[in-house]
């Protein structure tokens, strides 16, 4: 069990906690919300006393080199979120009466990533993730807004080794040194942007990148041994190697399934295309690219 709980002494966190490990998570936090961040005022209830942050590790290994990265060889996160609240928080508003409870992933009203790093779940790094120190930073994260007070002492913000090795081998020279990432640099980024010209094809395919890039993460000395996630719905989802054709012939549910898909399937069928066209013109350059 990977328990982080904030110094939480509040006995609903063994109930809540319960509630959570029946679902297969096993990676959780309490901060109070008085002191997360908020970022987006229209988004946040009325009443949030306290903010329940959960990590769900993704990285089931065994990945093929297709330019995609790791966090797109299995389903989309936002699906494993909206499939846990949808099951969670009328079972945690049955639990406690009166109390409310609202789920957030990515689109969420706080600062998740300060907020999960209070309530012990690990450490941000130069590259903006958040690094746990199980699974490093192949995690996806989810916050629960409540109502309810939970009595938790929150830690200080914790960040990285400040090693350099993610802003040294970054191919887009995105990550600042003072950190946090140039979006207009990124190749994550670019790699996902709608419309892309042929200089900036060129630039994916000199990286070998089709969709999102992983190389801060690879070279990052807090995630060497990470363990792999055993969470079933990623483990059971986990993709080979997408190719330009598979991707097209899928149906509209079957693509939908794919955090690419946001998107739209024309990006990411070019972008694979484009790195097709390079394999087949040069063997060899996969290897090469060292990515």
């Amino acid at each position: 069990m990977i328990v982080n709980d904030g110094k939480a002494t509040d006995k609903a966190c063994v109930l809540i906690a319960d509630k959570l490990r029946s679902r297969d998570i096993d990676c959780f936090g309490f901060v109070p919300f008085s002191v997360c961040d908020v970022l987006n005022p229209k988004l946040l209830p009325d009443g949030i006393q306290s903010v329940i942050m959960i990590a769900v590790p993704y990285d089931v290994g065994g990945y093929d080199s297709d330019g995609v990265s790791k966090y797109a060889h299995v389903f989309d996160y936002h699906l494993l979120f909206s499939e846990l609240f949808r099951s969670l928080i009328p079972d945690l508003e049955s639990a406690f009466p009166g109390e409310k409870f609202y789920g957030f992933s990515d689109h969420s009203p706080i600062n998740e990533k300060k907020a999960a790093s209070k309530a012990g779940l690990g450490r941000i790094g130069r590259n903006s993730l958040l690094i746990h120190p199980v699974y490093g930073s192949y995690i996806f994260i989810g916050a629960i807004l409540t109502s309810m007070r939970i009595e938790c002492e929150p830690l200080d913000v914790s960040y990285c080794l400040d090693c350099g090795e993610c802003v040294n081998a970054c191919p887009g020279h995105a990550i600042r040194v003072s950190g946090g990432i140039d979006p207009d640099l990124c190749l994550s980024a670019v790699s996902q942007r709608r419309h892309l010209t042929p200089p900036l094809l060129e630039l994916l395919k000199k990286n070998h990148i089709a969709w999102g890039c992983d190389v801060c993460q690879s070279v990052c000395p807090l995630n060497r041994g990470a363990k792999n996630s055993s969470v079933p719905f990623f483990c059971g989802s986990r993709h080979g190697n997408f190719t330009s054709s598979e991707v097209s012939s899928y149906s509209d549910d079957e693509f939908r399934k794919y955090a690419f898909s946001w998107r739209g399937r024309k990006r990411i069928v070019e972008n694979l295309k484009n790195l097709e066209e390079s394999d087949h013109s040069d063997p060899g350059k996969e290897e090469k690219s060292g990515i």
